[in-house]
């Protein structure tokens, strides 16, 4: 070995096979599925964001909870519709969930004068109840976040105020978690296209509606423990 090629390899400065490798974008099936799908639709991707935990990695929530903060949730888009927020606060008490309910979800709820802003965020959260419904196997497929979720479906499948919850918590079973992570990786790419259109002041690529995408990935973030109170969940890309 010549002098220079010494002193660059003594400091680093040499190409290396583990330097090659490094600068090479994570590799994972799963990611490099995503990614293939998302090109096909014309959505730009990010070849750097990481992957999502593979099965052996990740927890998903126990199938009651999931189906408690569906409930939840589903009170929170009824007070931002309109509905009574003392009616909504008593069912939750009276069908035992106020001990689920979240502390800012508890401040909205007690709150006699809320902001408007609050108001549209709360019935925001029907898309989080349409993701959570999907997880729980009640919705069969969560399409591209073009366009909101339909309503009247949610209404058929939730509860009614005088029914019993008890009997949709205790049936509550989950999706198996490859599918919950096909999802959770699926919606993670496409929020990081949307948030670069956003920036870059492009136009949206092929149609998706940002707030269908926030409330989406939001609700899968808590499903597989990005944090561990609802409250606490963001939706980093």
């Amino acid at each position: 070995m010549g002098v220079l090629s010494s002193l660059l390899a003594l400091f680093g400065c040499g190409k290396s096979k583990d330097s090659d490798t490094e600068r090479q974008p994570p590799s994972d099936p799963r990611k490099e599925r995503t990614e293939a799908a998302l090109k096909s639709l014309g959505i730009p991707v990010n070849p750097w964001l990481p992957r999502v935990d593979s099965e052996d990695e990740a927890r998903t929530r126990d199938a009651k909870d999931v189906a408690r903060r569906a409930l939840i949730l589903y009170g929170l888009t009824a007070v931002g519709d309109n509905e009574s927020r003392e009616k909504i606060l008593s069912i939750l008490q009276r069908q035992e969930l106020w001990k689920y309910v979240s502390p800012d979800e508890r401040r909205f709820l007690e709150d006699a004068s809320p902001s408007q802003q609050a108001l549209t965020g709360a019935s925001w959260r029907m898309e989080a109840v349409w993701t959570l419904l999907w997880a729980l196997g009640k919705v069969d497929k969560l399409d591209l976040p073009t366009g909101m979720c339909d309503p009247d479906r949610v209404h058929e499948l939730m509860p009614g105020p005088d029914d019993s919850f008890a009997e949709f918590i205790e049936s509550a079973k989950l999706r198996p978690v490859s599918e919950i992570l096909d999802e959770t990786d699926r919606i993670y790419r496409i929020h990081w296209a949307v948030r670069d259109a956003q920036i870059n002041r492009r136009p949206m690529p092929a149609g998706l509606d940002a707030d269908v995408v926030v409330e989406r990935h939001y609700a899968l973030n808590w499903l597989t423990w990005y944090a561990d109170e609802w409250d606490d969940i963001t939706t980093d890309t």
